[in-house]
């Protein structure tokens, strides 16, 4: 028996991490839908192929009517530029050889844009961060949704402080870096924290922090694009 996908689910999100997974989960848990998602977690884009395989092989893959995949909009320098969306599909590709080669006869569509359900049964759509244009990561996504405050300008005069030192800053890790401050920054304020928040340093504990429900961060402008995304998956 190969069952992961839980009785009664008929939606998965598949994501790269951990992060994305508490992220992602803390948001359907604020909209009330948590409990009709199974979350399969790849540990990078390269690894997307097996967690389809395990999807398409598990015993309730007929239960399964939208899968979602999630993926940060960047590129591995051992790609070669090879766009996100464009292994997103290769990964696709993979596992529905790897099926039909020693799996049920089953297959996944092959979303022709991001953002758009193909297929029926289950329909596969797939959702870059921070934008289907944009290089980045879900942090990214994250500091346009925080946008200017006297905060973040604290946080681009340390960066501007590390340039002037002569640090050779990697920019594949900068969202990152700038959100990591930004937390830290709110967490020294009284107005902004509690004090369970004394604890919190990353993204994914910034989503239980004070200032983010008091500055209704799921409902900004930005979010648009990721929540139609997930909206979509609960038609």
């Amino acid at each position: 028996m190969n069952k992961r996908i839980p009785d009664g689910i008929s939606r998965v999100l598949v994501v790269e991490g951990n992060e994305d997974k508490y992220f992602f989960s803390k948001w359907l848990e604020h909209l009330g839908r948590l409990e009709e998602f199974y979350f399969a977690v790849c540990d990078g884009k390269d690894n997307i192929a097996n967690e389809l395989v395990s999807i398409l092989s598990d015993d309730n893959f007929t239960n399964v009517d939208h899968i979602g995949i999630i993926c940060d909009n960047d590129f591995s320098e051992s790609r070669k530029g090879q766009q996100a969306f464009e292994v997103v599909l290769e990964e696709i590709d993979l596992a529905n050889q790897e099926v039909k080669n020693h799996g049920p006869p089953r297959e996944l569509p092959r979303p022709e844009q991001p953002r758009q359900p193909f297929g029926k049964k289950p329909a596969v759509s797939v959702l870059l961060l921070p934008t289907d244009d944009e290089d980045g990561m879900l942090e990214s996504l994250v500091l346009k949704a925080i946008g200017q405050n006297d905060v973040m300008d604290c946080v681009d005069a340390y960066f501007h402080c590390l340039d002037d030192a002569g640090l050779e800053l990697k920019e594949a890790r900068e969202s990152r870096g700038r959100l990591s401050v930004y937390i830290s920054g709110k967490i020294m304020a009284e107005e902004f924290a509690t004090n369970d928040d004394s604890r919190r340093w990353f993204l994914t504990q910034a989503v239980d922090m004070k200032w983010w429900h008091e500055e209704d961060m799921w409902n900004k402008p930005v979010f648009n694009d990721a929540k139609a995304f997930l909206t979509q998956l609960l038609d």
